[in-house]
């Protein structure tokens, strides 16, 4: 396979502009089975009855399936058109946000995740990252997905201060709530989530009818078994999908905050989701500066900084203590802690030209990093879940926020390691195939 620069489609960076549907599908995807138990996790085991570990096993069985279709869902991805595999995601994925309307138990939960890993990863993921692969063109991939993460997490930061004020509505008084009230309130949330992910089903096909060219840029007969198989013996492909899982690590201990404020700082289920608003509203700034700087820097240290900056924080996290940190204080290392997680999710997928992928095989190869990537999908939840109810109050979230201190340095190495990697083949480009 040559390692020449491939030229890149619709460059011109007034394209940009076109990311919005595809900016509001991204988000709505993943509002049934991660932004709901992130804001209202408390509220969801109480009212259903279940721990932190059933809710972990789903994600488990979540990522089990989601491992499977990362691998099958880029070659589908750089054969299908992308709006339509997006429109089915969408469409399976509110059918099955219906079941959280009942009281799910253990094994239901994790059925349901795992058709939710089936849904959001096999039609959807890699289908929205070629699009807007396309739409970067050869000089604005950070920014085109810095502003992929951006808004999605605006739009994200939207709906959960929505959720939020409609749930305290809900439930003026919570502390006196019965579980059937805590139950009649989350009965309202999940159908008010359910009607904007069908919503956004409904539009997305038309919203993305004029990036037909996008499909078009991608001729079928140029995915093959060798060109797979080529992707495959990449070391860099690998040594990246190494540096996405441990943002990613990251990224999913964001859903610990709400309960960590609970648990450690007294709060209310209220006060928890308020604090997980906020790091909402962190996304958007976050991921648009990430990849405004990483274009004009290198894309690889770039995010080894980013790393750098979630190990502090994570180790400031394990010793917050009520005593010597007030509630304002908390919220300013939570928000700043996973500002550094979001921007390294706004420019961790802008390395494909970096890494001399074809065009031709973006879906592909972004399936293969994802498989590597979100492989935390598998056990983190799990892991995580069980350290917090094995080890109640404040010793359970200090290992939590130790591994992901430990993770994030791994992620640094790997990044580093990458980026000598790539420098050493642009200096012997004849001496790799």
């Amino acid at each position: 396979m040559s390692h020449k620069q491939p030229q890149q489609p619709n460059s011109e960076p007034t394209n940009l502009w076109l990311l919005w549907p595809v900016i509001l599908a991204g988000e709505a995807i993943f509002l049934l089975p991660f932004v709901l138990p992130r804001l209202f996790r408390p509220t969801m085991l109480e009212a259903w009855g279940i721990s932190n570990l059933d809710f972990g096993l789903a994600f488990s069985c979540y990522g089990l399936v989601a491992m499977v279709a990362y691998g099958l869902g880029g070659p589908l991805a750089d054969r299908f058109p992308p709006r339509w595999l997006m429109c089915l995601a969408l469409a399976a994925t509110a059918f099955g946000g219906t079941i959280l309307l009942g009281t799910p138990n253990r094994i239901l939960l994790c059925c349901l995740y795992a058709f939710f890993g089936m849904t959001t990863i096999l039609l959807f993921w890699s289908a929205m990252l070629k699009v807007t692969h396309a739409l970067g063109g050869t000089s604005k991939q950070a920014t085109a997905f810095g502003l992929l993460d951006a808004g999605r997490g605006l739009f994200a930061a939207m709906i959960a201060t929505i959720l939020t004020l409609l749930f305290s509505q809900l439930l003026p008084d919570q502390q006196q709530a019965s579980p059937e009230e805590l139950a009649r309130a989350l009965r309202i949330i999940v159908s008010t989530t359910v009607v904007v992910v069908a919503i956004t089903a409904l539009f997305i096909p038309l919203a993305l009818m004029t990036k037909n060219r996008v499909s078009a840029a991608t001729p079928a007969n140029l995915l093959t078994t060798k060109s797979v198989s080529l992707l495959i013996h990449r070391p860099a492909i690998w040594l990246h999908g190494l540096v996405v899982l441990c943002a990613y690590c990251g990224y999913k201990s964001i859903d610990n905050y709400g309960i960590f404020a609970v648990d450690v700082f007294g709060s209310t289920d209220l006060e928890a989701s308020q604090l997980t608003t906020l790091t909402f509203w962190a996304r958007p700034f976050a991921a648009i500066a990430a990849g405004l700087v990483a274009d004009r820097c290198s894309h690889f240290k770039s995010m080894a900084t980013l790393f750098i900056l979630a190990a502090m924080g994570n180790l400031s996290l394990m010793f917050l203590v009520p005593q010597t940190m007030p509630w304002f204080g908390l919220m300013m290392v939570a928000v700043t802690t996973a500002a550094t997680m979001y921007g390294l999710r706004g420019i961790y997928f802008a390395v494909f030209d970096d890494l001399q992928i074809p065009t031709a095989l973006v879906g592909t190869a972004a399936g293969i990093v994802s498989l590597i990537g979100f492989l935390p999908d598998v056990f983190f939840g799990a892991l995580t879940g069980f350290l917090i109810d094995n080890y109640p109050g404040r010793l359970g979230h200090q290992f939590v926020f130790g591994l992901v201190c430990f993770v994030s340095l791994i992620g640094l190495t790997a990044c580093l390691w990458n980026d000598s990697h790539i420098n050493s083949l642009k200096k012997a480009p004849s001496e790799h195939t």
